[in-house]
């Protein structure tokens, strides 16, 4: 007797849930590392991360090829068919928590990493005008040019 097709979206459920779960403790890990400053640490992070990420990209794949087979093709569809289906509701509902908890985090470290790129805009450009100050007037009565670079953070 084989899996049936809500044993096998429970299986998968659990399955993408268990990526996020890992997903979450590397979000977590890199919002410690971005609290101390540890860039290292950033740089081993984002490498787990984009494994997690793969990984539970093909997951989610698998949950959607099995839904669009049963042809629940949005999440209406998907809850309309797990409603009599305590252990598969279960499954979805902790998969659907588990990635709003990620998406969370993901937001709040995204926050963190733009308040320090503005952080350290705002430092090059009182340090730039600093500089500029000290170094007086040219020749022609125009004031010196700042000697670093003119390009802004994020610019191409």
């Amino acid at each position: 007797m084989g899996i049936s097709d809500s044993e096998l979206f429970v299986e998968l459920c659990r399955g993408e849930t268990d990526w996020v779960s890992r997903l979450i403790a590397f979000l977590e890990q890199e919002q410690q590392a971005l609290v101390r400053g540890e860039v290292l640490q950033l740089e081993n992070l984002a490498d787990d991360k984009s494994r997690a990420l793969e990984s539970l990209s093909e997951k989610g794949r698998e949950r959607q090829q099995l839904t669009q087979r049963l042809g629940l093709f949005d999440q209406a569809a998907v809850r309309a068919w797990i409603a009599d289906k305590p252990e598969a509701c279960a499954a979805w509902m902790r998969l659907e928590d588990t990635l709003q908890k990620a998406l969370v985090l993901n937001q709040f470290n995204g926050r963190f990493i733009n308040q320090g790129l503005q952080n350290a805009q705002q430092a090059l450009t009182v340090l730039k005008v600093a500089v500029a100050s000290t170094l007086g007037y040219g020749r022609d009565g125009s004031q010196a040019a700042v000697p670093i670079g003119g390009r802004h953070l994020g610019s191409a």
